[in-house]
C-alpha cells in the first residue's frame, strides 16, 4: 500500500530533521489542505507507513521527522505529556457528580487575618 497524494504532499512538507519543525497551519498552507486534512495524514504517516513523525510543543513547536534517537525521545516525551495530561481530565470527568457540579463552584470565602490577608490555616 503506498501513501496518497494527499500523504505524499503532507510528507514532502514535512521538514526531515528537527532544526525547523514545521506548523500544521504552514502545512496545510503549503499543501492547499485543511489543518484536519493534515493531521489526518500525519496520522496515517506515522501508524500506516511508519514515518518517524514527531511533534514539538513550546516556543519551537511543529512536527518534523526524527532522524536520530534523541529527536525521536524528544518527540516521544511530549506525547507522554500529552497522553498523562488526557488521562486526567478522563478521569475527573469519569468522577464528575453528573448531578451537583454546580455546587462546587461556588466560591469559598476564606477569614481574613489583622494584615488584611487571608489567614493561614494550619
Amino acid at each position: 500500500m503506498k501513501p496518497s497524494m494527499i500523504e505524499h504532499d503532507v510528507l514532502n512538507a514535512i521538514p526531515i530533521g528537527g532544526e525547523s519543525p514545521a506548523s500544521t497551519d504552514d502545512i496545510g498552507k503549503l499543501t492547499g489542505l485543511t489543518i484536519r486534512a493534515v493531521r489526518e495524514s500525519i496520522s496515517n504517516l506515522v501508524n500506516v507507513y511508519g514515518v518517524p513523525i514527531v511533534a514539538l510543543r513550546g516556543r519551537n513547536n511543529g512536527v518534523f521527522i526524527a532522524t536520530t534517537e534523541e529527536e525521536r525521545q524528544i518527540g516521544i516525551a511530549g506525547y507522554k505529556h500529552q497522553i498523562n495530561s488526557m488521562n486526567i481530565r478522563l478521569t475527573a470527568i469519569q468522577k464528575a457528580d453528573l448531578v451537583n457540579w454546580k455546587a462546587n463552584l461556588k466560591p469559598v470565602i476564606a477569614p481574613m487575618d489583622g494584615d488584611g490577608g487571608a489567614e493561614s490555616v494550619s
